[in-house]
């Protein structure tokens, strides 16, 4: 979403620049057809693009008024940086606009100030490559209102790498909203997209944006304070409403995305700096928490480590569950899981403890297993006996470390000692101490 909120800046810059550039041609009483010819230059030359335009047309009492018709251009990150001098991390793009539509007062421009009373950018597709992603929007539309900024305060050229803070006027206030058949990022969908926000003394805000994803809907909001911090403080919020599971995590944890099978809703809340991902990364702070109904968690590979503890009964790890519920948070570079909690129709699975934000993992898995059922130890199953709860169900406790891409599951057979100190008679606890020298802890 932050990089959606990045193209609509990047939309609205072109406006106003435009808009100059057409103050330009007027002075110089260029007719329509000549005009487009010289839009196209000054968009090549500022952006390192191929900029082609259909048709222009041009009203200039009682308003400015600029009409663009099948605008289409194609570029490269390399490009750009040579245009601008900016490095960047863009890599091929390519999109088009149906229309563009400007209304500019003539009064405030005689006195270098922009007004533009409405703009509309309409049928806007895009594919961009950025960071090694694909990111792909169509039917885009922005509409602009109120647009007003003095041509006196531009900023000043900033140095290669200034943030974008010192890009913006600090006089620049104007009103949007906009819409979108889709955008697609990281493989997750959005579609039906509408939103609406402003911006004034450097704070852009989206009041509301709406989307729907995976059968279910995603609503948020976000304000970025570029006033109070160049590189952006950006504070955010979202809720999600029984979207299936797979299109809401794919793009953020896909190890898990493709395994959970379920409807998801939830909320979050959150904030951190822009800039350089270790930037972010270290600053996110996030607290919110997920639950669904039915569904099923596909964890076969995650679990072979402790396959042989569960005999016959490996479906268990294709897990069939009634409920799930979960608290979370990110801070520190760590997601931490508070509670997870998986009630299964045949077991209850616990969670805690935390994910690095590089993947690295340390979590405690605590399992109640089927009542009657007895987990495969070998020649010390007799031990299970001895772990059953009043409704004769056995629990296991499982420590996860490693990467998330290839975990380490191991049964802690240090609790199942503990556990059974009470209850296990003498044979037994002296049995035990085999069983440990037997088996290694995890």
């Amino acid at each position: 979403m932050k990089k959606l909120i990045r193209i609509l800046l990047a939309v609205l810059g072109a406006m106003v620049g435009l808009v100059i550039i057409l103050m330009i041609g007027l002075t110089i009483f260029l007719p329509v057809d000549r005009m487009a010819a010289r839009l196209e230059a000054e968009l090549e030359k500022n952006t390192g693009a191929e900029v082609a335009i259909g048709d222009a047309g041009l009203s200039w009492w009682p308003k400015l008024g600029v009409t663009l018709d099948d605008v289409e251009f194609r570029g490269t990150g390399a490009g750009l940086t040579r245009a601008t001098g900016a490095a960047n991390k863009i890599g091929a793009y390519e999109g088009k606009a149906d229309k563009l539509q400007v209304q500019v007062p003539i009064g405030p421009l005689l006195k270098r100030q922009v007004v533009v009373e409405a703009a509309s950018l309409q049928g806007v597709d895009l594919q961009l490559e950025h960071g090694g992603d694909n990111l792909k929007l169509q039917g885009g539309r922005v509409d602009i209102g109120d647009l007003q900024m003095d041509l006196e305060n531009l900023p000043a050229a900033t140095p290669e790498g200034s943030p974008v803070g010192q890009r913006i006027p600090a006089d620049l206030v104007l009103d949007f909203q906009g819409q979108a058949d889709s955008y697609t990022q990281k493989g997750q969908e959005l579609q039906n997209i509408r939103f609406h926000g402003g911006l004034d003394t450097r704070i852009l805000t989206v009041e509301e944006i709406i989307a729907e994803i995976g059968g279910g809907q995603l609503q948020g909001n976000l304000e970025i304070d570029y006033e109070r911090d160049a590189r952006g403080l950006l504070d955010f919020g979202a809720t999600a409403d029984k979207v299936a599971a797979p299109e809401l995590l794919v793009a953020y944890v896909p190890a898990l995305a493709s395994r959970l099978k379920t409807d998801l809703n939830g909320q979050v809340r959150g904030h951190m700096v822009l800039g350089e991902k270790p930037v972010m990364l270290s600053s996110l702070t996030l607290t919110g928490d997920l639950s669904s109904g039915e569904g099923e968690l596909q964890a076969r590979d995650w679990l072979k480590d402790v396959l042989p503890y569960l005999g016959s009964r490996k479906d268990l790890v294709d897990i069939q569950f009634d409920r799930l519920q979960h608290a979370l948070r990110v801070e520190q570079g760590r997601y931490h899981v508070d509670d997870l909690v998986i009630d299964g129709r045949d077991t209850h699975w616990q969670v805690g403890g935390s994910v690095g934000l590089d993947g690295d993992l340390d979590l405690k898995v605590k399992i109640l297993l089927p009542a009657g059922f007895t987990p495969d130890l070998g020649q010390w199953s007799m031990l299970a006996d001895a772990l059953r709860d009043e409704d004769g169900r056995v629990k296991l406790d499982l420590s996860v470390r490693g990467k998330g891409s290839q975990p380490e599951v191991g049964l802690n057979l240090g609790t199942l000692k503990d556990a059974a100190q009470s209850d296990a008679g003498e044979a037994v606890q002296k049995g035990l101490g085999g069983l440990l020298d037997k088996w290694k802890s995890r």
